[in-house]
């Protein structure tokens, strides 16, 4: 499939970029090769092959659940730029 300039012009102006003809007609053959190249794909042998969400097969890495002991109020609060009463103070966000 070849793009015409008015689908580059169309594509450009669904980016919200601004091009003239001469910028279209010059990225006119690189769009066309990356159409083409994924229009490819469709030829690609997939019978047989199971749907996946990712390509990797991970599975989540949880920690064992065990309680601990926190470290000490004022240990928690040694890198806070600003506190008071034992509390961490941030900047208001809604006002």
């Amino acid at each position: 499939m070849n793009l015409s300039i008015s689908d580059i012009q169309k594509l450009a102006r669904l980016s919200k970029l601004d091009l003239d003809d001469q910028q279209a007609a010059a990225l006119e053959p690189s769009l066309s090769s990356i159409v083409n190249w994924v229009g490819s794909l469709n030829q690609a042998p997939t019978s047989g092959v199971t749907p996946m969400a990712h390509p990797h097969d991970l599975a989540m890495r949880l920690r064992s659940d065990e309680p601990a002991e926190l470290p000490a109020r004022d240990r928690l609060l040694a890198n806070a730029p600003e506190q008071a009463e034992g509390l961490f103070l941030v900047p208001r966000v809604v006002e």
